[in-house]
């Protein structure tokens, strides 16, 4: 006997008896519920191809930071090769300045990636859980498909063993029907244990995801901290503990701005320490260095804590003071001259003073105050 066709959706069963007409009530899935799931298996196989493209992208930024990270520590500790090298002069050091500040900037660079990094791999995780919901949604539906092919052929049994009916189909077509039907119940269900398993990997890895992000995140701050330690480290004169040339300008530029905007006043005081060349020759390099300190130290004594010193080189130093006078900035400099000379070991200093004028730039202000150095020093 040729094997029976599939039992149609529209087909009933009633008192016993299979017959044409509206579908049972546990009627079995139709052709357009399996499309859909067939559909939502398709996007789900795009989602997975998509996060595995993320996931190499995001193994191709960590390569990279790490690439910079090595990149940044060998010229930092070339830097710091060359500084010991050469006994640990102010002179070496500002001769690897620059390569220190390439090196924190690409700190900052790499820190910046390691943060974006770490959103892309939330980002990442979110998708994941929606593919697992996804899955959890088609599971679910491949179980009620399943459910209703059981009742369905439940059904039939039931019709089977009813009276005999003219118009029905044979008891051997109705178990043959109810035997595929309870084949393709069982596939379901096995397709629904499927994706119930896959469900549970990807969140599973939506969990690595956002355990790694997490790390991603605590060493982006890391790199942040040791960024901000070296910039003020870079940006502060090793022996003064004043500003150093770089960093000073860049502020002294931004005070300028802000007294534009403010309409405030702004005094610079350029420095010169006289006769440090002379004690450098007779009494050595580390009796200028003293000098050096005291100086510092006592214009920092009578400034107040939030003015600006920059050591510009050498022996020569700037002085930024905001909502001064001249006047007052005079007297203020002529207390650090005499306090100065009156050391067990003195020392003297010639000061220039110029006040910031409209539409002036800084480095004509510093031009200005360095033309006013005294003729005569403190």
């Amino acid at each position: 006997m040729p094997a029976p066709p599939p039992i149609d959706p529209a087909e009933n069963v009633t008192n016993g008896h299979v017959s044409r007409g509206s579908p049972p009530p546990a009627a079995v899935a139709h052709d357009g519920e399996q499309q859909s799931l067939s559909d939502s298996e398709q996007t789900l196989s795009d989602s997975e191809q998509t996060l595995s493209d993320v996931d190499q992208t995001s193994s191709d930024s960590d390569q990279t930071s790490s690439d910079s990270d090595q990149l940044a520590a060998d010229e930092d500790q070339a830097a710091s090769d060359r500084d010991l090298a050469a006994g640990g002069s102010s002179s070496t050091h500002d001769a690897s300045r620059d390569v220190r500040e390439r090196v924190t900037l690409q700190r900052q660079r790499t820190a910046d990636q390691r943060e974006q990094t770490a959103q892309t791999r939330l980002d990442v995780a979110s998708q994941r859980d929606e593919v697992a919901d996804a899955r959890d949604l088609v599971a679910l539906a491949r179980d009620r498909a399943a459910a209703a092919r059981d009742l369905a052929m439940a059904q039939l049994d039931a019709a089977d063993e009813g009276e005999p009916d003219p118009r029905a189909i044979t008891g051997t077509e109705v178990a043959l029907r109810a035997a595929e039907q309870r084949r393709r119940a069982a596939r379901y269900r096995a397709k629904a244990v499927e994706h119930r398993a896959l469900a549970a990997a990807d969140r599973d890895v939506a969990a690595r995801d956002r355990e790694q992000a997490a790390g991603e995140r605590k060493q982006a701050l890391e790199d942040r901290e040791a960024l901000a330690r070296e910039l003020a480290i870079a940006a502060t004169d090793m022996l003064t503990g004043a500003r150093t040339r770089a960093a000073g300008l860049t502020e002294l530029d931004h005070e300028v701005d802000r007294c534009r905007r403010t309409s405030g006043l702004l005094v610079v005081v350029y420095v010169d320490v006289v006769g440090l060349k002379t004690v450098n020759d007779t009494q050595g390099h580390a009796e200028g260095d003293a000098l050096l300190k005291r100086v510092v130290a006592l214009i920092r004594a009578h400034l107040r804590s939030y003015d600006l010193i920059i050591r510009l080189g050498g022996d020569e130093f700037l002085c930024a003071m905001s909502n001064t006078t001249l006047f007052d900035a005079r007297e203020r400099f002529g207390q650090v001259a005499a306090a100065l000379s009156d050391m067990s070991e003195p020392g003297a200093i010639r000061t220039g003073l110029a006040e910031l004028v409209p539409d002036e730039t800084a480095a004509e202000l510093i031009a200005r105050a360095d033309g006013q150095l005294d003729k005569s020093h403190h």
